[in-house]
């Protein structure tokens, strides 16, 4: 009997690395052990997303995944990001994890980065998105039942009306042109409330909208 491939999750609480997990789900050699997140340690949220390590923690609860953190500094530089991520990379390593997986989908400079510094703990990096349409992928997750809200925008290209959104088929019709459906270059970043793999909807509530660095984040906290 085959024994299935143990694997980890990179999670960002959004859309992608949900359609991530749902593929992982579907594939019977796979066996998806855990999910790992980064945080900024000062505000205690996804970076840029809003989303807040309460939430992320019920996500990863109702998805009965344990959820391993690793908290960086503001502005953390790539070289504070590869020792602090590679530390915690190593002891899933040591226990026989070698693979980790990602929801990218066609941002090869990204792509390259992470395979790098697997490549350099022995571990590998898996893709189960890459270069799959990005229109596509947006669509499958709405179609396979997920659910999720914009959480964050680029302010350069998309305002406030943008924010705090329900991620639907609507949205992505009114997107202005040149923006990925996908949010694929960073246009925007989602907080998924619903899922396959969900025992339940994820509760919470809205909260003021903040200026974080280039994109306008709606914060999101605990009922």
């Amino acid at each position: 009997m085959e024994t299935k491939e143990k694997v980890l999750l990179f999670w960002s609480g959004g859309k992608n690395s949900a359609m991530a997990l749902y593929d992982l789900k579907q594939n019977p050699n796979v066996e998806v052990v855990g999910l790992i997140t980064t945080l900024d340690r000062e505000k205690n949220r996804v970076r840029f997303h809003g989303i807040p390590d309460t939430l992320l923690l019920e996500q990863a609860r109702l998805l009965k995944l344990p959820l391993q953190r690793i908290f960086l500094p503001e502005n953390a530089t790539n070289e504070e990001y590869i020792k602090q991520v590679s530390t915690i990379l190593s002891m899933y390593a040591k226990r026989g994890i070698k693979t980790v997986v990602f929801g990218d989908i066609n941002l090869s400079e990204l792509r390259n980065f992470k395979e790098k510094m697997l490549a350099d703990l022995g571990m590998k990096a898996l893709f189960p998105l890459w270069n799959q349409d990005t229109r596509e992928v947006a669509m499958r997750f709405l179609s396979t039942g997920h659910k999720a809200l914009v959480t964050s925008v680029y302010g350069e290209k998309l305002g406030y009306n943008f924010l705090a959104c329900d991620f639907n088929e609507e949205y992505i019709a009114r997107l202005p042109e040149g923006i990925d459906p996908a949010g694929e270059n960073g246009e925007f970043h989602t907080f998924v409330i619903f899922g396959p793999g969900f025992k339940m909807r994820v509760a919470f509530s809205k909260s003021i909208a903040v200026e974080e660095g280039p994109y306008l984040v709606s914060l999101i906290k605990e009922p």
